[in-house]
């Protein structure tokens, strides 16, 4: 087997597992809704690593909820962002206030698509992804027509 060229930088150092506690991972999730990524919190000394957290999360649907939730309530704290860019406008910085506006737009449609998102429509077709077919039904009264009034 052929070794790789040195690049004079030693391994990356491993971190030492992290056991599950739902106290540090109700801190973990603060630090989701005050907007930090789970890169970044997962950086932290005495926190898992980013696959160590998935794994928690992808083996308990109850922590699964409480992250999504943490993340939907983030978005909010984006929203806030967004309304003192807006404040904050002026000739000067409009251009880069844009960028920043667009790129928290975006992060809030992630986390929260349903409040944050952009609108769906649904489009109905019919058989075969054809037009939709109408059906009308004519329902006629028996005494349609007659001259005999109907008792």
């Amino acid at each position: 087997m052929a070794r790789r060229p040195s690049t004079g930088k030693s391994p990356p150092s491993r971190k030492p597992p992290v056991h599950f506690s739902q106290t540090l991972f109700d801190e973990m999730m603060v630090d989701v809704m005050n907007g930090l990524t789970i890169r970044e919190i997962c950086s932290g000394p005495k926190r898992p690593t980013m696959d160590g957290f998935y794994g928690w999360v992808g083996r308990d649907p109850k922590l699964a909820e409480q992250y999504t939730r943490a993340r939907e309530i983030s978005s909010d704290g984006f929203e806030a962002d967004i309304l003192a860019l807006a404040r904050s406008t002026n000739p000067e910085n409009a251009t880069a206030n844009k960028a920043a506006f667009e790129m928290l737009r975006w992060a809030a449609s992630k986390r929260a698509p349903r409040r944050y998102g952009d609108k769906q429509t649904l489009e109905h077709t019919g058989e075969g992804g054809g037009p939709v077919q109408e059906i009308r039904r004519i329902i006629v009264r028996p005494d349609h027509g007659n001259d005999e009034p109907s008792p």
